[in-house]
């Protein structure tokens, strides 16, 4: 292709230009993906977290406090296609005694086999065995705040000014500095004891297979209990001023993130005019021997196009490098005890990327609308006369 040809050697004949043109280009493309990577890393990581003790689905009595009998309604959304767990909770705000310390926590009641199999807790101590009526699990920061260790034994004092004695069995950490700070987990049955109300629940709680499509179950775990009676609310409802805050937060980003790619496509708009202004006379000769308009603003636009690939391919091998550097720095400089993390979460999907290069993609061939339509306007005598 002949008009790729001579867009190449205008582009090669003015190396300084073209490699700061490219530089800007790849600079550009390069912090939008590594922000949107970083910044992609810390939503899922704390939506992760938050989803670790939160049900994906809660399901609470509007007539009542408590549900009297639960076992019906736990096997008729356990057969909804999709669901992982049905989890009988009971929660109460209540106060931790230990170590002549004392504390207002929130005390989650959970059966045993829901916390091994419905609850995908990290344990950093002990074990998350608590079989035995008498056992507590506790957050990670709690146990921090408090000075407590596996096998201490705490005092927990209900809203009703009941006490009860359990033994610490295991230290759990969500990634969530509320849940690893302020909660613990007993069993449901010494809970219910505490409680004195018998064999009943606060709420349930619905664990599914994809958080992020939660709206098609809920519907379905609505008709599967009567909604009349009882209310499903979903996490995203549940949480919708935290997802909010993020979108918005996520919107701001990618705005100030837009505006390095309008700045680097102005510097190829500002290469190709000078460009343009250079090659005068080569237009004109171009246009006497039958290149047409069209042939004459392809050139040029090619040449654009050329800059704004070798930017997007450059962008691509740095971004890697930039990320891996970035997850070392945080490793090393920025400890877990500050920042809460062990390291730096990161994540883009392939969509996105696609996004990103097609958008750089258009933003170049828009900056070189005006330099090839004036390059096009030009005629070959006028052009031919130019010193």
């Amino acid at each position: 292709m002949v008009e790729f040809f001579i867009a190449f050697r205008h582009v090669i004949e003015r190396k300084f230009q073209s490699v700061f043109s490219v530089l800007g280009v790849a600079i550009a493309v390069t912090v939008f993906i590594v922000s949107l990577t970083v910044s992609n890393g810390l939503e899922k990581n704390m939506i992760n977290s938050l989803l670790t003790m939160s049900p994906h689905i809660l399901i609470k009595n509007k007539e009542s406090k408590f549900f009297e009998n639960y076992d019906g309604i736990v096997e008729n959304v356990k057969k909804i296609k999709g669901v992982k767990a049905v989890i009988p909770q009971m929660n109460s705000q209540s106060i931790l005694k230990a170590n002549g310390l004392a504390k207002g926590v929130l005390a989650d009641g959970i059966s045993p086999e829901d916390v091994k199999n419905g609850l995908n807790l990290r344990i950093v101590d002990g074990n998350n065995n608590i079989s035995e009526l008498n056992s507590v699990l506790i957050g990670e920061q709690l146990a921090a705040e408090m000075k407590l260790k596996v096998g201490k034994e705490i005092s927990i004092v209900s809203a009703e000014n009941k006490e009860i004695k359990l033994i610490v069995r295991g230290v759990f950490k969500t990634g969530f500095l509320d849940y690893d700070s302020n909660l613990v987990i007993v069993p449901l049955e010494a809970m219910q004891i505490l409680s004195d109300q018998g064999k009943v629940a606060t709420e349930i709680g619905v664990k599914i297979e994809h958080p992020e499509k939660v709206e098609k179950i809920l519907d379905q775990v609505t008709n599967a209990v009567n909604s009349k009676e009882y209310r499903a609310i979903s996490w995203k409802t549940i949480n919708q001023n935290l997802l909010r805050a993020v979108q918005f937060e996520r919107f701001v980003l990618i705005a100030i993130l837009s505006l390095l790619l309008i700045i680097a496509s102005f510097a190829v708009s500002v290469i190709l005019n000078m460009i343009v202004r250079e090659k005068i006379k080569d237009i004109g000769i171009l246009k006497s021997i039958g290149y047409t308009n069209s042939s004459i603003r392809k050139i040029f636009t090619i040449e654009g196009l050329i800059i704004g690939v070798f930017g997007m391919i450059l962008a691509s091998l740095l971004s890697p490098l930039v990320l891996v550097a970035l997850k070392a720095l945080f490793k090393e400089y920025m400890k877990s005890g500050t920042y809460y993390l062990e390291e730096l979460p990161l994540y883009i999907s392939q969509k996105e990327l696609l996004i990103i290069y097609g958008v750089t993609f258009a933003v170049v061939f828009l900056s070189t609308i005006f330099p090839a339509a004036r390059a096009a306007r030009l005629k070959p005598v006028e052009a031919l006369k130019y010193e």
